[in-house]
């Protein structure tokens, strides 16, 4: 997902690459609306995840 002013999303579909599933493009029109629904979801994930390496978090390699 690539997040500007706009939104690019291209969701997860089961049994399918991902050159094979849709790609979304969603501008922001109203509240709680699929481009809403999406940010929230990619902000959730973002703040549960945690550095692969450790050190990583802080720049260290």
């Amino acid at each position: 997902m690539f997040r500007f002013d706009d939104m690019i999303v291209t969701p997860l579909l089961t049994h399918r690459v991902g050159h094979d599933a849709p790609t979304l493009h969603l501008r922001r029109h109203q509240d709680d609306g699929m481009f809403d629904r999406f940010a929230s979801h990619v902000e959730e994930l973002w703040t549960r995840g945690t550095p692969v390496w450790e050190g990583e978090a802080d720049g260290q390699a």
